[in-house]
């Protein structure tokens, strides 16, 4: 028991959580959370009319949330879309870093018309960067959506 409760300790020390590592290879019987990040997503959020606004950004920052249902059957018909809408703090380079648990998400930066500009979707269940420098004038959305996994697959978005 005491040998039980160091361990513990030194777990709480560490900050170990429960989805701390990027391991992507659910275990049965886990269950993975996430601290919440400086924003939460919000439903509903499913398209560009509904978008998330989180207002101006600048790094470090971070957004978490989790994916009410993923593609199936090659489509996106069941997969759920959380869109957002954000203006950068200064044209300077930014870095977006999506990391994922239980699912294989993609996401995407389009123009405030939803025209596309960049596509971060990688095969796999590896986390996906995106490096892009926007107008700090405009308006942008950003698209995070799960292609396969399991329904509520968690995700967080940092910005640097």
């Amino acid at each position: 028991m005491r040998s039980l409760l160091a361990l513990l300790a030194l777990a709480s020390l560490i900050g170990c959580a429960a989805a701390g590592d990027d391991d992507d290879s659910a275990s049965p019987g886990v269950v993975y959370q996430l601290t919440p990040g400086d924003a939460v997503d919000a439903e509903p959020n499913d398209s560009v009319a509904a978008a998330q606004d989180l207002g101006v950004l600048t790094a470090p920052f971070s957004l978490t949330g989790s994916s009410l249902g993923c593609g199936e059957n090659g489509t996106w018909d069941t997969a759920d879309h959380d869109w957002f809408r954000f203006s950068p703090a200064s044209g300077d380079p930014i870095t977006l870093d999506l990391s994922m648990w239980e699912g294989d998400l993609d996401m995407a930066v389009l123009d405030s018309d939803g025209q596309l500009i960049v596509d971060g979707a990688t095969a796999g269940l590896d986390d996906e960067t995106l490096q892009i420098a926007l107008d700090p004038e405009a308006s942008w959305l950003l698209r995070i959506r799960c292609w396969q996994g399991k329904p509520g697959a968690l995700w967080r978005l940092r910005l640097r």
